[in-house]
């Protein structure tokens, strides 16, 4: 999105707002079956059919901030390490040492190279295998041995991974039409201030429909983000992937500025959600990375929540300034919004509650949740009607 087309969004929301208007979309409300958190058979298809073999948006470029950085992470219980060798080339690799296996890395940092610690082989940035003690002891089995590479595409800020290795990335085929609004954001310019990372209990989808839904907003976080933010959610669709306009109340103050002076990003920020569980977020503030992986169970995933600050090299004011946002953030994160979810997969996996209802203001999430039908062959018609009379007795 360039700033001609945020300039004209800003006037939609502008005018909606002095009209009191709301976006509801034309699609009729829905309800669901709550298979799609709680059933097993469902999250095994999803997990591969969504995670296992298709491209994944992984992390964001500043996540390999310069030449030996590294992230260990993971795609649906696969486990990834991410690095940029010497050259400033990223790479994605398994995690997992040529030889019994072993986890090689955690967490992130910088590195020369990685040592298991089982029996010490080594191996370079680029996955060479560079050290093995006692090489004459495997007899000639040592060559190809370095670390197992999958295909990775760096473009716009973004790192695209595919976790089966020879598969191919095409980067254009994967963003679509959203691919124009993530490029004007400048996602490229980013440094980490904070991650967060934990196993939450929840179902992966929780998180992603939080992500791109403003309807809960006034009343979940009425002393947090709340107050900060209008009712005036504009949502975008662009296929498999949706965005959220998240509007501030400061944008009133821009109707009477010429639009020269308006600044660049018209006091609202975007939530995109990139399919199928990323959600990356460009605001005024900072920039925030979501991802919430399956775990071993469709009640539990692997929470990753990541806060980034637009520019390479901050002042000592900002760089105070993202710290405070970051620790409000995260703590709105998890005591808000994921208390609210974890509850409701509890409730759902209890027999408490027999379907959802997707209203009007929760297209996004509606169409999302299609999307996945959709895609996994799921009709949920009949799932419902199978779950209702169960419901009943």
């Amino acid at each position: 999105m360039d700033r001609a087309t945020r300039i004209a969004l800003a006037k939609r929301i502008i005018a909606m707002v002095e009209k009191d208007e709301l976006e509801y979309c034309d699609e009729p409300a829905v309800e669901l079956d709550i298979g799609r958190f709680v059933d097993p058979e469902r999250f095994e298809r999803e997990r591969h059919a969504f995670f296992l073999n298709r491209t994944q948006l992984l992390a964001y470029s500043a996540d390999l901030p310069e030449p030996g950085s590294y992230y260990a992470t993971g795609i649906a219980g696969k486990p990834i390490l991410l690095t940029r060798d010497r050259e400033g080339k990223a790479h994605a690799f398994l995690n997992a040492c040529r030889h019994r296996g072993v986890q090689l890395a955690e967490g992130c940092g910088k590195a020369q190279a990685f040592t298991c610690p089982y029996h010490a082989w080594t191996f370079a940035l680029n996955g060479d295998l560079v050290g093995v003690p006692s090489r004459k002891a495997f007899d000639g089995l040592l060559e190809d041995r370095g670390l197992i590479e999958l295909p990775l595409v760096e473009t716009m800020g973004f790192l695209l991974v595919h976790p089966q290795p020879g598969a191919e990335i095409d980067p254009d085929e994967f963003f679509g039409p959203i691919k124009d609004l993530l490029a004007g954001y400048h996602f490229e310019n980013l440094r980490l201030v904070k991650e967060f990372s934990t196993t939450a209990r929840i179902n992966w989808k929780h998180a992603v429909d939080g992500g791109v839904e403003g309807y809960h907003v006034p009343f979940l976080h009425p002393e947090t983000v709340g107050p900060m933010t209008l009712q005036q959610f504009v949502h975008l669709d662009f296929g498999l992937h949706h965005t959220l306009v998240s509007v501030m109340p400061q944008i009133m103050e821009l109707k009477d500025k010429p639009e020269e002076e308006w600044p660049e990003y018209c006091h609202f920020s975007v939530s995109n959600a990139i399919f199928p569980n990323s959600v990356v977020i460009a605001g005024e503030a900072m920039a925030i990375f979501q991802r919430s992986d399956p775990g071993d169970s469709p009640g539990e995933c692997n929470y990753v929540f990541r806060l980034y600050g637009w520019g390479k090299n901050p002042t000592e004011e900002e760089r105070q300034r993202d710290e405070y946002v970051a620790d409000m953030l995260i703590k709105v994160a998890m005591d808000e919004d994921m208390k609210a979810q974890s509850n409701s997969q509890i409730m759902m996996e209890s027999g408490a509650v027999p379907s959802i209802i997707l209203g009007r203001r929760e297209q996004n999430v509606l169409r999302m949740h299609r999307n996945y039908d959709r895609l996994i062959g799921h009709d949920p018609a009949a799932a419902l009607a199978a779950e209702l009379p169960q419901a009943a007795e």
